[in-house]
């Protein structure tokens, strides 16, 4: 084959005409070129460098035979050119949804490009510094003046911040902006350091025309912005507003740390040449704006609805929020036909219903333009314009007239919502919950009781619910977080139901408390930002020329840390969302501006930390509530690290778990100290309650407790003849999970599956490793997929002791679908008796079921309960106490109230089993009959107490039952601050439950007068901690 390049004779053009095509091509050049000069603004030529502006001269050279759209793509960088027309960044940036944008800039020229009469424009994207721009340092009297103009935007500003943040800033940006300009978006930068939500100042142009720029200029900082698409979403944005970009400049601080900043500043103006004033809803674009990274807009929403301007993206915000709301009501009827993606298609089936839904909306919420009249009118309009839809399919007609109903009754239950402010970062409802009377089943077969209060809330890539059964609750806040898509897929059906078992659970928990049952679940589902994201930081790794293996590393280690940061994210949004809208005066008024509030009393909730709740957002969400001075203070959270008592800490929960083990085990006549009894667990040692409750056994039971069962999440194993409990000891500590139990320490036939090491024989299989003991030998066994998740599922059911614990694992772990897994093969219970230190581990059925079959169970509202009754004597000194006598009383507190919680544990304990012994009623019965009986006494006393005015002599019977249930810390050392510290209506609700449970605990069950009938004989010295 000949490989050389020669061509033969006749195919060279004749010198004259290569002469001619060269001189026509270089003339071609000077036109253009020239033709730049003229035409483009002076900013381009300073910015963009020489070799790029000879390639953008030789692109414009054919650029009508490009449909004048030629993109030039250099090494990381890209080079646009096009038409200027309203849509123009859309048509440029859609080509580069997964690049990693750190400098956008765009410029229009002056005058119509030749033969046209439309302007070119001209954006320059810079993804890795390729377009290289003139780079100078900031010049230092420029810099002394810039000191000057952002001190007086913000005072806070030291010396040597803005000399940081200066240094974060890229030089073409710096450069870019005027410096007026440029000390408002440090300013904004400032603040993004320390806040989650767009941080935005808008400046308005009077005389834009004489100036040529745009009408208005926005300058933003948004922390934690994602990359992929977002400067797409943007402009789609401005361009349905009426708006075009004159000239935009962008870039991000620290694009792939912790906390990463968007910094961007927005010249823009009417499409049509007319002022931004004059063109758009400006609030309803900047609430937008404001908030479009929180959902994710390429869906049927946005194509069906928003799009083609049938509604508002705000608009569709609110739809997105709602699609979630109805499944979680809907799903309930038909799993398979009540889908998200099925309630999407139908809310966008009918245009014109879903315009009357979101005017409805709009006439209850909007501030400016509420009407209640109005609004039940639209109401009764939509509900019989529903009632007549007949498309001739009955079965979509039913799912969608179901759907569009749920929709109006969300809108119609929601009493106050933060839709209306400016900027948020998630959007919060709270709901009558009536609202679940209004659902086409049955409620009280799924739901037991109306709770009191609902709050929905939903964010960027996550919803989340807070339930409470009282005015005056507490519970904990859990964040479900799903590891595979299919497990999010599955779980997300459950997520309002899982929240309601919570919290009803923690109602019949809190009996001894004056709090009522409350819980709280966000459930996250980031995977698609988290993969576009390392996607795009990949690419640019290797844009550099990384090593491989580094980049990989790099990658593995920006993904960890991105998803520990999106959860905080998500649990700093669902907080600020929350309190925003129940944050008021004292006389009920809510301090946010722009929310319409039909509910108009005080709220004030108690958090509890749960599943996923780290010290370091303990702490935080406490300074919150006291920063913006809502009323329970730091008292809003419990277990703080240090100004709290913190759960895992002082092992609480598992205190009052461990004493239901004990006389649990003697009721089955084994003495715990001196006999030997085995036991199973699910949770690790690096659990709260699982893992102190090992150290429980550590300590109490040494030598008798053997452990011959335990899976967590990093594992599972069995040891027939006890795990070494100081082994445990240690890990617990070391805050390890089972999976780092030393193989070596097994018995003979033993084995541990270790979840996190994991091999991939070809791209199909996984095997995961599992250590074995054959005789002195410990073996490596690496496991089929099949295989460790038999293990991982069947290992703790089949292991056959005489108490199981489950004191980690997801709700409904044990159901009936799955309970006869929990059977020997002789049909038998593989445990004589369960202690539920995890919370609806087991389902009511499969309770009942093994209930039937001998098994003793101790419910969880009975087991965990101390935990709770903890944070609520927390809650009540921090009313009481400054931080510094909080700090200077804490040890004196934490053992009175570890004493209290073993009372309260051995009180319930005691008649529990004295109750079952004397009548043989299921223990799980029992244990709701006595939640059942305080209650109702608690409420009966409330009512009667609600009517009067509390006394204010210490010397009167109401007041010392109040001070009698208070810790002896407080009651003898700050009589006056509880008195004067604690509202009137936690007085009362102390008052209450303690006489209550005083009563139930020491008359039993059977005796049922009228509480208040009897008042004055029991209000004469009771007291529980005698």
């Amino acid at each position: 084959m000949n490989t050389s390049m020669e061509t033969p004779d006749q195919m060279l053009p004749a010198p004259s005409d290569l002469m001619q095509a060269v001189q026509q091509e270089s003339q071609k050049f000077q036109d253009y070129y020239l033709w730049l000069e003229a035409a483009m603004p002076s900013l381009f030529f300073e910015e963009v460098s020489r070799d790029n502006l000879m390639l953008i001269t030789h692109s414009l050279m054919g650029f009508d035979l490009q449909d004048y759209f030629s993109t030039i793509n250099l090494k990381s960088a890209a080079i646009a050119l096009c038409l200027d027309s309203p849509d123009a960044d859309l048509r440029i940036l859609h080509n580069y949804t997964l690049y990693g944008i750190k400098n956008y800039q765009a410029y229009v020229s002056r005058i119509p490009f030749p033969g046209m009469d439309i302007p070119l424009r001209i954006a320059t994207i810079d993804f890795m510094s390729a377009i290289e721009p003139i780079e100078s340092p900031f010049p230092e009297h420029s810099k002394e003046l810039l000191h000057v103009l952002v001190k007086q935007e913000n005072s806070e500003i030291t010396d040597e911040d803005l000399d940081s943040l200066l240094l974060k800033m890229s030089t073409p940006f710096l450069h870019a902006l005027p410096i007026e300009r440029l000390a408002v978006a440090l300013d904004m930068l400032f603040r993004a350091q320390s806040r989650d939500n767009c941080q935005y100042e808008v400046r308005y142009e009077d005389d834009w025309h004489e100036k040529d720029t745009g009408s208005m200029h926005v300058v933003l900082a948004w922390r934690n912005t994602p990359k992929h698409n977002f400067l797409y979403r943007l402009a789609q944005v401005v361009y349905r507003h009426g708006l075009s970009m004159k000239r935009v400049n962008a870039t991000y601080m620290d694009p792939y740390g912790k906390q990463s900043i968007l910094v961007m500043a927005l010249s823009l103006h009417g499409s049509n040449g007319h002022p931004v004033w004059d063109v758009a809803d400006i609030p309803d674009f900047l609430r937008e704006i404001a908030t479009v990274k929180y959902f994710d807009t390429a869906d049927r929403i946005d194509e069906r609805l928003v799009a083609p301007r049938i509604i508002s993206g705000n608009m569709g915000n609110l739809l997105r929020a709602m699609i979630n709301f109805i499944h979680q009501a809907l799903v309930h009827l038909d799993t398979n036909l009540y889908t998200v993606e099925n309630i999407e298609e139908a809310i966008c089936r009918h245009p014109e219903l879903t315009m009357q839904l979101c005017n409805a909306f709009r006439l209850k919420f909007d501030p400016n333009h509420h009407n209640l009249d109005q609004f039940i009118d639209a109401r009764r309009q939509f509900l019989s314009d529903v009632a007549q839809l007949d498309t001739g399919q009955e079965g979509n007609d039913v799912r969608r007239k179901n759907v569009l109903r749920q929709g109006m009754n969300f809108i119609s239950h929601t009493l106050k919502t933060n839709f209306y402010r400016l900027n948020y970062t998630a959007l919060s409802f709270r709901l009558d919950p009536k609202y679940l009377d209004e659902i086409p089943f049955e409620r009280s077969k799924k739901f037991q009781e109306l709770p009191y209060a609902i709050f929905y809330m939903r964010g960027m890539h996550f919803f989340g619910f807070h339930i409470r059964f009282k005015d005056l609750a507490r519970g904990g806040l859990r964040t479900v977080y799903p590891e595979q898509v299919e497990q999010m897929i599955a779980e997300r059906n459950n997520v309002f139901t899982e929240c309601y078992n919570l919290a009803w659970t923690q109602h019949k928990k809190n009996k001894d408390i004056p709090e009522g049952g409350a819980k709280g679940i966000l459930f996250l589902k980031p995977f698609d930002q988290i993969d576009s994201e390392s996607q795009i930081l990949k690419r640019e790794l290797e844009w550099s020329r990384l090593d491989p293996q580094e980049t990989e590393k790099r990658v593995r280690t920006f993904r960890q840390e991105q998803k520990i940061e999106y959860l905080y994210q998500s649990q700093r949004a669902f907080i600020e969302s929350l309190i925003t809208i129940v944050n008021c005066e004292p006389d009920g008024k809510i301090r946010a501006k722009n929310i319409v509030d039909y509910w108009k009393r005080p709220e004030y909730i108690y958090l509890g930390p749960d599943e996923n709740m780290h010290d370091f957002m303990i702490e935080w969400i406490a300074n919150f509530s006291k920063k913006y001075n809502y009323k329970p203070g730091g008292a809003f959270i419990s277990s703080k690290p240090n100004i709290g008592i913190n759960h895992k800490e002082y092992g609480v929960t598992s205190l009052g778990v461990n004493v239901y083990v004990h006389q649990v085990l003697e009721y089955m006549g084994i003495h715990p100290e001196k006999d030997v009894f085995t036991i199973k667990m699910s949770g690790g040692p690096d659990g709260d309650v699982a893992g102190n409750q090992l150290l429980n056994l550590y300590h109490y039971y040494p030598n008798t407790a053997k452990v011959i069962a335990l899976t967590d999440g990093t594992g599972t194993i069995r040891d027939d003849q006890g795990l070494d409990l100081a082994l445990i000891k240690d890990l617990f500590h070391q805050g390890k999970g089972i999976c780092f139990y030393p193989p070596e320490k097994l018995s003979a036939g033993s084995f541990l599956v270790n979840k996190g090491r994991k091999r991939y024989p070809s791209a199909y299989i996984q095997e995961t490793l599992c250590w074995r003991k054959v005789g002195d030998i410990v073996t490596e066994d690496w496991l089929s997929g099949s295989d460790t998740n038999h293990l991982l599922r069947h290992n703790l059911h089949q292991a056959k002791t005489d108490l199981f614990i489950p004191a980690g694992g997801r709700p409904r772990t044990l159901n009936e679908s799955n309970i006869t897994e929990f059977l020997d093969e002789n049909g038998k219970p593989t445990s004589r008796a369960i202690v539920e230190g995890a919370n609806l581990y087991l389902t009511p059925a499969a309770r009942r079921f093994l209930e039937e079959k001998g098994v003793l169970i101790i419910k969880d509202s009975s087991a965990n309960k101390a935990g709770v009754i903890c944070s609520s004597f927390e809650v009540l000194a921090g009313l009481t106490l400054s931080d510094d006598l909080f700090l200077q009383n804490k040890a004196a507190l934490i053992t009175e109230i570890l004493e209290r919680l073993k009372i309260c544990a051995l009180n319930e304990a005691d008649l529990l089993l004295h109750t079952h012994q004397k009548t043989g009623q299921f223990l799980t019965a029992i244990s709701d009959q006595i939640s059942t009986r305080i209650n109702q006494y608690t409420y009966q006393l409330l009512d009667y107490l609600d009517l009067l005015p509390l006394p204010t002599s210490v010397q009167d019977p109401m007041i010392r039952s109040f001070l009698n249930y208070c810790l002896p810390t407080l009651r003898e050392k700050f009589t006056l601050e509880l008195l004067s510290q604690i509202p009137e209506h936690h007085k009362k609700a102390i008052i209450a439950c303690h006489l209550a449970s005083y009563m139930v605990y020491k008359k039993g069950l059977d005796w049922s007068p009228s509480i208040v009938d009897i008042l004055p004989l029991i209000l004469s010295g009771t007291s529980l901690t005698n």
